[in-house]
């Protein structure tokens, strides 16, 4: 019996159409969004790049001298900063954050990255926290922008109405802390209804109540041109953060063209991941029940 894998390369190299391969694929339970991927990586010889840009903010506790012997190992670009929030900077800001405790508290806040080079990037800068000994409490949260600077108003409606509809579901692999109302830095949206009936940024600052301390932020947009999502623990853990980030790029990029009418109740329902990104998610629910 032929493994998955060659079924799909099988169905690939066949000399039928792009329409009739995307049938073929389908049967063999792979999702639409895989189909894309594969197809288009056929026709152009390599895998797509990620397109949207990306920023994090990680808030933790570590000492400014570990961060400093750190970078000299691995070279990462940073610089101590009061609080502010400018934006343009090519290098890691560390700021103060009163939301955070501990004996070092600070946020990490990223330059504007995409791509593979931009993973690079963060992982160095993840691997500095490490060796620093960053560490994170209950006090502490994940931040991530994504760049929402080609998005229509309606395009940006469509991220809030379809983390509306995903949010019990992200509830589910999230820390519990992070969960419902727990949290009133990152407040559920499912109790805003009006949501799925908004236009633009405006109609979903008016049912948020321009209050950016929600699980997506409805102020960030104004301010930075992203989408904010809050919802996310402090972690300094490179594999969590990158698939949280690109379960957020994911969701954005698809929002431009789709809109949830019901809620999302399976990690496999979720359209834009990858089956490696549903697997890494399903043993997060699995960890976190």
């Amino acid at each position: 019996m032929k493994t998955l894998k060659e079924q799909v390369n099988e169905i690939k190299s066949a000399t039928i159409s792009r329409n009739a391969k995307k049938s073929a694929l389908a049967k063999l339970g792979i999702t639409p969004y895989e189909i894309s991927i594969l197809l288009d990586a056929e026709t152009t010889g390599t895998l797509p790049r990620t397109s949207f840009t990306f920023g994090v903010e990680i808030e933790c506790d570590v000492e400014r001298g570990a961060i400093r012997e750190a970078a000299a190992v691995t070279g990462m670009a940073y610089e101590y900063e009061g609080y502010n929030h400018r934006d343009g900077h090519s290098y890691f800001k560390f700021t103060t954050d009163g939301s955070v405790r501990g004996n070092n508290p600070i946020e990490c806040v990223s330059p504007v990255m995409q791509g593979a080079k931009g993973k690079s990037v963060l992982k160095c800068a993840i691997d500095t926290l490490n060796r620093a000994g960053a560490k994170v409490n209950r006090s502490c949260g994940l931040h991530v922008h994504i760049g929402a600077q080609n998005l229509t108003q309606k395009q940006c409606a469509n991220v809030f109405n379809n983390y509306f509809y995903l949010e019990s579901l992200i509830d589910s692999f999230m820390a519990p802390s992070r969960r419902n109302d727990r949290n009133t830095y990152c407040r559920t949206l499912t109790d805003h209804t009006a949501l799925t009936s908004c236009e633009s940024m405006a109609d979903v600052r008016t049912v948020l109540n321009n209050d950016r301390y929600h699980k997506v932020n409805p102020m960030a947009y104004d301010r930075h041109r992203t989408i904010e999502f809050r919802q996310h623990q402090g972690s300094t853990d490179y594999k969590k953060i990158l698939n949280w980030v690109m379960f957020c790029g994911k969701l954005v990029e698809w929002s431009k063209k789709n809109r949830f009418t019901t809620a999302v109740t399976s990690v496999d329902e979720i359209p834009f991941l990858t089956t490696a990104e549903k697997k890494f998610f399903n043993k997060r629910i699995a960890a976190l029940a």
